[in-house]
């Protein structure tokens, strides 16, 4: 309930006839975080509940990493402005886990691209289409975003965690990768 009520004050915030009281989409992302923060604090109280939640998040997919959308990143395509979406990350286990964000990065950029999440967490990441001085042929888009995820011990510090680090452990381990294709809508083909 909580977090529908969050929801539906940012999306209030969001259509404001003053443009000047919109949040900014790493605002929204900061506060979708702290909610998240708040919400496993108040969930995970009782070791019973930790298991139900383990037990169902275990169960709904195979993946390290739940990212959501899970089908494809839409952005809604306009010329020389940055566009952002978000990309919602869950770490589905009781592991700590590495994500990397990578895609064509003259194009699109992520905050954060690169970060450490612990057990049974959920981390918001901000993804912008950098301005486009001109639009695609039919508005076509071949790009594709990969998140790569790999269990890493408890001790390991953000800091440590870099592009290197995922290229030495995809010789090393198993290493988990959702792709992305990213889709350009622009506001007359907007739909549910």
């Amino acid at each position: 309930m909580l977090r529908v009520k969050t929801c539906i004050d940012i999306a209030l915030r969001c259509v404001d006839t003053d443009r000047n009281k919109r949040p900014y989409i790493k605002d929204i992302v900061n506060e979708l975080e702290e909610l998240e923060a708040k919400i496993q604090k108040m969930t995970l109280s009782s070791d019973h509940s930790k298991a139900v939640i383990l037990d169902q998040q275990q169960s709904s997919d195979s993946n390290v990493l739940a990212v959501d959308p899970s089908l494809e990143l839409r952005f809604l395509f306009e010329l020389r402005k940055d566009i952002s979406c978000c990309l919602q990350l869950t770490n589905k286990t009781d592991d700590y886990i590495a994500f990397n964000i990578k895609t064509n990065r003259t194009k699109y950029y992520a905050e954060p691209n690169i970060g450490i999440m612990p057990p049974c967490s959920k981390r918001y990441i901000s993804v912008t289409l950098r301005a486009q001085e001109t639009a695609p042929p039919n508005m076509q888009c071949h790009d594709v975003l990969l998140v790569q995820s790999v269990n890493v011990s408890e001790g390991l510090t953000s800091d440590n965690v870099t592009e290197d680090f995922f290229k030495q452990v995809m010789v090393d381990k198993v290493l988990d990768a959702v792709k992305l294709p990213i889709v350009y809508i622009t506001r007359d083909h907007l739909s549910c």
